[in-house]
């Protein structure tokens, strides 16, 4: 009885694991890498991208090394850059990023170094590959310039 309670859970557990899309306006690295995810209540490919960090357990996985950040409409926000604390508005952080579009997809070390940039919805295998570069990097395994060679050998250019 207690076999089958054990796997009855443990295949729960799967069934129910997601990563942990954060719609916080404190927006912190915690010594992880992070994601902005800029999205609208409209759009077709944020949803899908969504469902992606839901279903795909690789990017599960991954989602344990980052603080992913869902921002969609204006609200002032506060983010910790190293031991600064600074405050701005989504709009703010829009116009920064050159976000015209949603999903738009930016990607930062631990240390708020951005990494990537992408406009428009990511396919898991893209996500996969640049969640591992950044993972990577904060493992010592790669250096910032290694980026092109490493999506290359991964597949994605």
């Amino acid at each position: 009885m207690k076999k089958i309670v054990l796997i009855l859970a443990l295949f729960l557990t799967s069934i129910f694991a997601q990563a942990e899309l954060k719609t916080d306006t404190n927006l912190v690295a915690d010594g992880k890498g992070v994601m902005f995810i800029f999205e609208s209540i409209t759009c077709a490919y944020c949803d899908l991208l969504k469902k992606d960090f839901k279903e795909n357990k690789e990017m599960i996985e991954l989602a344990e090394e980052f603080n992913i950040y869902l921002i969609d409409r204006d609200k002032e926000i506060d983010f910790l850059v190293g031991k600064t604390k600074k405050k701005e508005t989504t709009t703010t952080l829009r116009m920064a990023f050159a976000s015209k579009s949603t999903p738009s997809i930016v990607i930062f070390d631990k240390d708020w170094n951005k990494i990537f940039q992408v406009p428009g919805y990511a396919h898991p295998l893209q996500m996969i590959t640049f969640m591992k570069f950044v993972k990577g990097l904060h493992e010592k395994k790669y250096e910032t310039k290694d980026w092109q060679k490493f999506l290359k050998d991964n597949g994605v250019s």
